[in-house]
């Protein structure tokens, strides 16, 4: 069959047909962005816990390699604005972000004594966060386009549950490697890794017809030229009208708030255990690992399921009160600390509770982002969620410096009660019968 038909012989589908193809590519592609998350974000710190590094410089190298994170907005109007349409509307940008996650990784893994060079190792790490969430912003586009409403709390589900597997494969074999090898073996792992994850971009289709590679034969499909806008300021003024709506305004929000806290514990954890309990970096990096895993399984095959049935709301309400509960009874608990039992049992359902809301709050926003600005939209909602990730780790050595380890964690317990009372007010439905009329 030609490109415009159903695919030949040996040809893969194009992701606009096949439901099954895009959830894996999804969710590999999700994989691949929970990688640097995971060595940089968690093995790395846990290991800079143990040489001896303040909670300050700590909390200061997580709160600047994640700014990227924040900074997806810049991304989001170039990819909407401009595309090879011909290969599809965001594959081309997910191509590029994929190569400088790996050109950037390689860079990272041949700087010698990185924690003696701490800025080379922010900035670096920096960048590679920054190809990241280039990638990020350019597979949520893919996703808001390509997958059905219906659809997108099971698909959300495989894709959160596929870069918690990603984070714990880079948590647990990061800090094997960097103990056995250094860290720059396993930046380089990293790399391998993420060039494999490539080729799922290199040899699928949004859309049937399309070129495969730039010198290929085929042509932009209409779904994709009907999507395009024709310049920033038409970008600018679409964007405005459905982030002013108050669905959108009370959801970003949200969105804050509860990254706040996640970036304050994921800043938090590592210190508190390392430093403060006494544990090995490598304990605290496989626990994470193995709860990332049992947490990303859980995410893939029953998360979304569970959003559906629950709702997005009451998902993130239930997740945050329980989260709530642990964090008080971390706090109360603080005289059995040394037993690692309370930071365990924490620690294991701070990470499945945190992929059941974030499913929820994924899907969410998928649900309210309007298509003809999905990239920009999108990462306007993760550009502030991030904020509150990279912001929250930030605290971490303010607030420690104010308070003993146990009060830190009634932070989490204001932050999660204000998510809890506001989320109610995010209603999809009537957000979507508001969109229709734009």
């Amino acid at each position: 069959m030609t490109d415009a038909g159903a695919p030949a012989a040996g040809r893969l589908p194009a992701l606009s047909e096949n439901l099954t193809l895009r959830y894996v590519a999804f969710t590999l592609l999700y994989a691949a962005q929970g990688l640097p998350y995971g060595l940089l974000s968690i093995a790395v710190p846990a290991y800079m816990a143990e040489q001896g590094l303040t909670p300050s410089q700590i909390g200061s190298y997580m709160g600047i390699i994640l700014l990227p994170w924040s900074l997806k907005l810049i991304n989001g109007p170039i990819m909407d604005r401009w595309s090879f349409l011909a290969m599809g509307r965001r594959r081309p940008w997910v191509l590029l972000a994929q190569a400088g996650m790996v050109a950037t990784s390689v860079v990272m893994a041949f700087t010698p004594d990185p924690l003696q060079h701490l800025f080379a190792l922010t900035a670096l790490g920096f960048l590679v966060n920054f190809f990241t969430a280039f990638q990020d912003v350019a597979v949520d586009g893919m996703a808001v386009e390509l997958i059905p409403v219906a659809q997108q709390p099971r698909a959300n589900g495989f894709m959160w549950g596929g870069k918690g597997l990603g984070v714990a494969g880079a948590t647990a074999g990061g800090a094997w490697i960097i103990s056995s090898f250094g860290l720059g073996a396993a930046l380089f792992g990293q790399a391998i890794v993420v060039g494999a994850v490539m080729f799922i971009p290199l040899l699928t289709r949004e859309h049937p017809g399309e070129r495969l590679l730039p010198w290929t034969s085929g042509q932009a499909s209409e779904a994709t030229r009907s999507l395009q806008l024709d310049g920033l300021v038409d970008i600018g003024r679409s964007l405005l009208r459905v982030v002013l709506l108050p669905v959108s305004l009370v959801a970003a929000i949200v969105f804050f708030t509860y990254n706040l806290v996640r970036g304050f514990l994921d800043a938090l954890l590592p210190v508190l255990t390392v430093q403060e309990m006494g544990w090995a970096h490598t304990d605290y990096s496989e626990l994470s690992a193995t709860a990332g895993l049992v947490s990303g399984l859980l995410g893939m095959v029953v998360g979304g399921w569970l959003v559906e049935r629950l709702g997005r709301r009451r998902t993130i309400a239930g997740g945050v009160l329980l989260l709530i509960g642990g964090a008080v009874a971390m706090a109360l608990l603080a005289g059995l600390w040394s037993q690692r039992v309370p930071a365990q049992a924490f620690i294991s359902a701070y990470y499945v509770l945190d992929t059941l809301v974030s499913i929820a709050f994924l899907a969410t926003m998928m649900a309210i982002s309007w298509k003809r600005v999905a990239a920009t939209q999108f990462s306007l909602y993760m550009a502030i969620a991030n904020m509150g990730l990279s912001g929250g780790a930030a605290l971490l050595g303010p607030l420690q410096e104010m308070m003993s380890y146990p009060h830190l964690f009634y932070v989490v317990v204001g932050c999660g009660l204000f998510v809890i009372a506001v989320v109610r007010l995010i209603d999809v439905d009537a957000h979507l019968q508001r969109m229709e009329s734009l």
